[in-house]
């Protein structure tokens, strides 16, 4: 009778837990520095973790912020910056995470035979007028001696931004890897600068609705993150590279034909992912996530552009990935 009983407590909670199982969905787009994401999925380490997770391409940063809105999905990966880009459209963003930065994927592409004293007369096509792409080009224009304010910012999604500028509606634009090569090899550009040139001034991370992010249960937050540190460092042993490379074909950039191995060695280091100490750097309190936002709002300021105040430490809730990493970190490693 006892054994009887025990059993059937078992299967009720077995029950219970199945029944308030819940789903995460998260969502990128084919871009390498949130490639890890696929590796979390692909390799099991969520589900080792205890946590399920799916993970959403979409084919632009605009479908995934509208699916964001609509609460379709939980967390999204996105730059840094468009994150307080939407913060001041009304959007109640919660950063999670830094976790990696743009270093070269990130590329300004101008007309081989365009001067640049025409700059100001032809549009600059952008794949997203957010802060975090207008930071960036606004550091190239101001080596120029141009103000970001002289010239006309176009948003486009990136596929049709590339082709206007093969066609010539476009002089400059600023766009990202894979595309950048299309537009580069067909379109007669030339790439005058990257992400890599101003280290640092594309971050990029894990973000999500403030009420959303909040109604995930603590435990749950940190086993989604545990697993993304995991995936990382998988993917940085040289000893996984032919199943990470996998992997991008078939999960990142599942949508296009198969890189070769020297496009995604390249695709891939055009992306600093930020190992577990460099993480705790970024992340920690006053890293350098916090000094990235009070510079950033310091250019919205300059520009009249800030639409609406913000404070690094509303926006930026970073305690759920600090208790992550100080478990990966010991003291004595280097950050």
């Amino acid at each position: 009778m006892i054994r009887r009983i025990f059993f059937a407590v078992i299967a009720a909670l077995l029950l219970t837990s199945m029944a308030h199982a819940r789903t995460y969905k998260i969502a990128i787009v084919p871009w390498a520095g949130w490639s890890p994401a696929n590796v979390a999925e692909a390799k099991g380490f969520w589900k080792e973790e205890g946590v399920d997770v799916k993970v959403a391409i979409t084919p632009n940063l605009q479908q995934a912020i509208t699916l964001l809105k609509n609460k379709v999905i939980d967390i999204k990966f996105n730059m840094i910056g468009s994150a307080v880009g939407l913060y001041m459209e009304g959007m109640p963003l919660r950063i999670i995470a830094e976790t990696n930065w743009s270093h070269g994927g990130d590329k300004i592409i101008v007309k081989k035979e365009l001067d640049t004293n025409a700059f100001k007369a032809k549009p600059i096509g952008v794949y997203l007028n957010k802060p975090s792409v207008t930071y960036f080009l606004n550091q190239y224009l101001s080596s120029i001696g141009i103000r970001l304010s002289e010239t006309r910012v176009i948003e486009m999604e990136v596929d049709d931004m590339a082709d206007h500028f093969i066609q010539g509606r476009f002089g400059i634009i600023v766009c990202y890897d894979p595309v950048t090569l299309r537009a580069v090899k067909q379109g007669n550009g030339k790439v005058v600068a990257t992400s890599a040139t101003y280290q640092g001034c594309i971050p990029e991370g894990m973000m999500g609705l403030e009420d959303v992010v909040k109604n995930i249960p603590q435990e749950d937050l940190l086993k989604i993150l545990r697993g993304w540190v995991r995936a990382v460092r998988w993917s940085q042993d040289p000893a996984n590279w032919k199943a990470y490379t996998d992997i991008l074909n078939n999960h990142t950039f599942k949508a296009d034909k198969p890189y070769s191995d020297g496009e995604l060695r390249e695709m891939v280091g055009s992306v600093r992912i930020h190992n577990p100490g460099a993480q705790l750097e970024r992340n920690q309190n006053n890293g350098g996530l916090h000094t990235y936002l009070k510079n950033l709002k310091a250019f919205l300021i300059e520009n009249n552009m800030l639409k609406k105040d913000f404070n690094p430490e509303k926006i930026f809730d970073n305690r759920a990935m600090v208790t992550v990493l100080e478990e990966f970190v010991k003291p004595s490693d280097d950050l």
